[in-house]
């Protein structure tokens, strides 16, 4: 019998905590071949779940779009069959699996095999890392039988504090014994200040205003060089290279994968504050810069900042801040200052305690052992 099905997925931002819950059941001591994992075909998980150990289907299931171009709306038009479809697909896998519990991490591409779950009678587990739930997940979370959250202030009905799912490479991660080896894949000089710049799957322009900024300005600071990494979002990649100032040093990729070498080896991250970004960079503990991304759904991504700027574990920036300069300002800044770096990095880690326990595994596990025999 499968011990668990793990559900969602269509961004990055989604199956990545999918991925993550996978590795946290096998570390603790679930045979992959009991754990499976849906999403669907039109998501990045197509890619990012071919080398797991994990079985996965992909489900023809497809989220609203909001464009009125012809294309979308064909594919708005063929959202009702998609739906159908993928329904029924999920309820013949549940039926093959026979799961003791169903994991949600929300998103469209979830919704088929929890409602699957819930007509059958299967433990639901919702897990949401954002602040603010989001719409799927509170739709399923009335018929879950726990919510593991994130935050200790979520209004989702049993709400059991687990700490975000962060992946095993991050969970793991000792930053004082892998920045060294962390340097040397990056190409990174041990004795200079690592400020990384990143905007999440797609890139964003504001933060790479600031990014290309701080290389034209020529700052040095006890005799220490500025490295800056810029992961630009592939989209951005073709833009013009920067002139860089004397005492910079520049590298800019479209995309990272080594991120366990990215987070062990800088000294300050400047990012969006997506659930997954604010959780790795508290699990891992690293100084930060968070530009919340001005459309997220309720504002989300501010929460989410704040939850570690309201207790000096960040420094909250904005949008219109990158734009005017002062983004540039607080960044200058917290590069020339190494105890504030150090200030903000510890009581990020602390932070993260929650998220490196194993209190997520024990609720889906908890839910498991509910299950109908």
């Amino acid at each position: 019998m499968t011990f668990a099905v793990v559900t969602g997925g269509g961004t990055s931002g989604h199956v990545i905590p999918a991925m993550s819950i996978c590795e946290a059941l096998i570390d603790a001591g679930h045979n992959a071949a009991d754990v499976k994992y849906v999403g669907t075909i039109r998501g990045v998980e197509t890619s990012l779940m071919a080398d797991s150990p994990v079985e996965s289907l992909f489900l023809p299931i497809s989220g609203l779009q909001r464009s009125f171009s012809a294309r979308g709306i064909l594919r708005n038009m063929a959202l009702p069959w998609r739906l159908l479809r993928s329904r029924l697909v999920a309820r013949r896998f549940l039926s093959k699996w026979s799961p003791k519990v169903v994991v949600s991490v929300g998103g469209y591409a979830s919704e088929p095999m929890s409602r699957a779950a819930i007509a059958a009678g299967i433990p639901l587990v919702c897990v949401s890392y954002d602040h603010l739930a989001g719409l799927a997940t509170r739709r399923q979370a009335k018929h879950a039988q726990v919510c593991a959250v994130a935050f200790a202030d979520s209004d989702l009905p049993r709400a059991h504090v687990t700490g975000a799912p962060v992946r095993r490479e991050l969970r793991n991660l000792l930053v004082s014994e892998y920045r060294s080896k962390a340097r040397q894949v990056l190409g990174i000089p041990e004795e200079n200040t690592l400020i990384v710049f990143m905007g999440g799957s797609l890139g964003s322009q504001s933060i790479n205003t600031v990014a290309v900024a701080c290389t034209q300005q020529q700052f040095l600071f006890d005799g220490t060089g500025i490295s800056v990494l810029h992961i630009c979002g592939e989209r951005f990649l073709q833009e013009p290279m920067p002139e860089v100032a004397n005492g910079i040093e520049y590298q800019r990729v479209g995309y990272e994968s080594r991120m366990a070498e990215v987070y062990a080896a800088a000294d300050i991250i400047v990012a969006r504050a997506g659930a997954s970004t604010v959780a790795e960079i508290a699990t891992v503990g690293v100084a930060s810069v968070l530009i919340p991304w001005p459309g997220a759904a309720d504002n989300h991504q501010e929460h989410n900042a704040r939850w570690l700027s309201n207790d000096g574990a960040g420094i909250l920036s904005d949008d219109a801040s990158c734009r005017n300069g002062a983004t540039l300002q607080v960044v200058q800044e917290l590069a020339s200052n190494k105890e504030l770096q150090t200030k903000l990095a510890q009581k990020a880690r602390q932070k993260g305690d929650i998220h490196r326990s194993n209190e997520l595994v024990k609720v889906i596990e908890n839910a498991a052992s509910s299950a109908r025999s």
